[in-house]
């Protein structure tokens, strides 16, 4: 019989520049350091599947730009869309703006319109914005032309899932930020015998953080195996991001 368990337990996660591992996405990762560093005049667009690492690149980008004395703001639009697109109003007086999945709000005429005035007003202000998505601009199902090229003026760069070593390397890197001792073997059985996006790879080295410190065990193979088999891992995710953290 399978079990269900609460995340969250044990030391906080924070996305960082420090514990991504950009593998095949260097380029994009060079560009976001020229954004925090006022050498990237753009508005930088960046899409990818589930798992590639978009929102922890704007977390991480939030980050930076906090640790210098900024004032970032990162909106996962796909938690605010009922809320009404309001909510971008006053965000040209910061120092970043990341939006993340603009997908979501696709097709809705004052969302569009509010994007491209935002666009605009930063674009004005002279303040770099981050716009994440799931497919180039073009096939985002957006009815806002003007917005459509806006997204594609500084280019859009895809990222790319990470190969088994970038993988290995990106599961031990966040074990060891959590105080946790991940062997190779372990991540290797994590990520050929879970899904491979690294969302879901996260949650299950948390639910092994759980698991280790709640029945005081290391982190063994078989251990982990057995865990595998026999516990549902919520999926729900923590799409927040505070720039006190």
């Amino acid at each position: 019989m399978s079990t269900q368990l609460p995340l969250g337990i044990g030391l906080p996660e924070s996305a960082s520049f420090t514990n991504y591992i950009p593998g095949p996405n260097q380029a994009v990762f060079n560009i976001l350091q020229q954004i925090i560093d006022g050498e990237w005049e753009n508005c930088l667009y960046i899409y990818g599947g589930a798992g590639t690492g978009k929102s922890h690149l704007l977390q991480a980008a939030c980050e930076q730009t906090a640790k210098r004395g900024g004032r970032p703001v990162y909106l996962p639009l796909a938690l605010f869309y009922q809320s009404g697109p309001d909510i971008l109003e006053g965000l040209d007086a910061l120092d970043l703006v990341c939006l993340d999945d603009i997908h979501t709000v696709a097709g809705q005429p004052l969302w569009e319109e509010a994007l491209f005035r935002l666009y605009n007003q930063l674009r004005a202000s002279g303040i770099p914005q981050i716009i994440t998505g799931n497919t180039i601009p073009n096939k985002l199902g957006l009815k806002l032309p003007d917005l459509v090229s806006r997204l594609n003026w500084g280019g859009a760069f895809a990222l790319q899932p990470l190969d088994d070593a970038s993988t290995l390397q990106a599961l031990q890197k966040h074990a060891k930020g959590r105080g946790m001792e991940l062997s190779d073997k372990v991540a290797q059985y994590l990520i050929h015998h879970c899904p491979r996006d690294m969302n879901t790879l996260l949650k299950w080295l948390r639910q092994l953080d759980y698991e280790s410190l709640s029945n005081r065990r290391k982190l063994t193979l078989p251990f982990v195996r057995h865990l595998v088999q026999n516990t549902v891992v919520s999926l729900q995710d923590n799409a927040s991001w505070h720039g006190n953290k």
